[in-house]
């Protein structure tokens, strides 16, 4: 089945939300390969694209096939169990990817992507470094698009400290672009990421595909971080996307609020994007599924020194804040602790809830609401395994029987 898609990338080109239409359309990729190269039905063409029917075959999908095989590059279609699901259900999602190294695992990690200026500056360069090293420790898988400036930055921490990283390249896997970033390479497959892309494995660069690539930047990830964007930043190509496809979108607020280098995302930072100023802030959006690793990086400050302030500081708060408790409200605080602790209100009307006369799916997000608390609905998505179409049936559904509550961000959680 896969030479079918390298047929119908040969014939759409790359990125062409065409393709998904004619499979709609026709039922299946075969289908479409019999109804347009078989019997000659080219109503959905352009005439450029019929000028490419010529040169699109199955034995030039078979010799790209044998080339990925001679370079150890693997394929995933968008009907594979191992193409991420993040991916999958963004808007034109790449019909077939070509990658090196292992993208399994993706959807049950926390991807977080780094993106940011060529020319990093000084200040820049310090943020990325010291955020991007202490989410690679906490297990984020970070995903930037391996160009020169922040993306390297970005790839570079999360190997310094032994970490996953997936890099989304504007060229093909055999093509080294940026020059001598091959080593890198290596060093992301050796540490158990990888290199995707949706560009044959000898397609050079374009200007026009820089573009299309940051879909899948953000499309992977859970958040996108902004580290340095200038007006006219193709950065911000990415965080348009970020905020289209419901993702997260983190800006670090510039070093000077003039300074052209950072004029790009300030107007995010005004519409509502979360302040990055160190890996804390990403925690503190995905806190449920960093909770066991928070606790051991408490206990073992294996994080950056300049952030153990922020956990001293904290501790030291609440120590004083004991201190200077009256006593009357001690008391008050004990005996209320006392109590008998209560249901939560979703609980009791899960209790009472039809689970087994419904669709598993009800149980299944109600389930996963009660043990990991309050969660994003993109993570509801892609956890639960339930398409973005229907997840929106199941929620409503649970909230108006008053089992779960909708909450600012697109986030539910069990009625209190």
């Amino acid at each position: 089945m896969t030479e079918y898609y390298i047929w119908l990338l040969q014939l759409l080109g790359t990125a062409n939300p065409k393709a998904h239409q004619l499979i709609q359309h026709y039922g299946s990729v075969e289908a479409v390969y019999n109804a347009i190269n078989g019997e000659k039905e080219t109503k959905f063409l352009s005439p450029s694209e019929i000028k490419r029917l010529g040169n699109a075959t199955l034995d030039n999908s078979n010799r790209i096939l044998e080339q990925c095989e001679k370079l150890k590059i693997s394929t995933v279609t968008i009907t594979d169990k191992d193409y991420p699901y993040r991916l999958q259900n963004i808007y034109n999602p790449p019909v077939m990817l070509f990658y090196k190294g292992n993208i399994k695992g993706l959807d049950d990690e926390i991807c977080i992507t780094g993106v940011g200026a060529r020319g990093a500056t000084e200040y820049t360069s310090k943020v990325t470094k010291r955020t991007c090293r202490d989410l690679a420790k906490l297990g984020v898988v970070l995903v930037s698009g391996m160009a020169v400036g922040v993306d390297h930055l970005v790839h570079q921490s999360a190997l310094d400290v032994g970490g996953r990283t997936i890099g989304v390249l504007a060229c093909g896997l055999g093509v080294d672009y940026p020059r001598g970033s091959i080593p890198t390479r290596e060093n992301i497959y050796e540490l158990g990421g990888a290199c995707i892309t949706e560009l044959f494995p000898t397609a050079e660069t374009t200007r026009t595909y820089f573009h299309a690539r940051n879909r899948i930047l953000s499309g992977l990830s859970m958040g996108v971080m902004v580290f340095q964007a200038s007006m006219h930043s193709g950065s911000l190509i990415t965080a348009n996307y970020a905020v289209q496809q419901g993702r997260d979108l983190f800006c670090v607020p510039p070093t000077d609020i003039f300074s052209p280098d950072y004029a790009g995302v300030v107007g995010y930072l005004r519409d509502g994007a979360i302040p990055l100023f160190n890996y804390l802030d990403v925690v503190n959006s995905y806190y449920n599924a960093f909770s066991d690793s928070l606790r051991a990086l408490k206990e073992k400050y294996t994080i950056s020194p300049e952030n153990h302030f922020i956990f001293q500081h904290n501790e030291t708060n609440d120590s004083e804040k004991k201190k200077k408790e009256p006593t009357k409200d001690i008391e008050e605080k004990i005996a209320c602790d006392e109590k008998p602790i209560s249901k939560p209100t979703g609980v009791i009307a899960a209790e009472n809830y039809h689970f087994d006369e419904s669709d598993n799916n009800y149980r299944v997000v109600y389930e996963f609401l009660k043990e990991n608390g309050m969660q994003p609905l993109e993570r509801i998505t892609s956890i639960c395994k339930i398409s973005p179409d229907d997840i929106s049936m199941y929620l409503l559904e649970l909230e108006m029987a008053g089992i779960i509550t909708a909450h600012p961000g697109t986030k539910y959680a069990i009625t209190e």
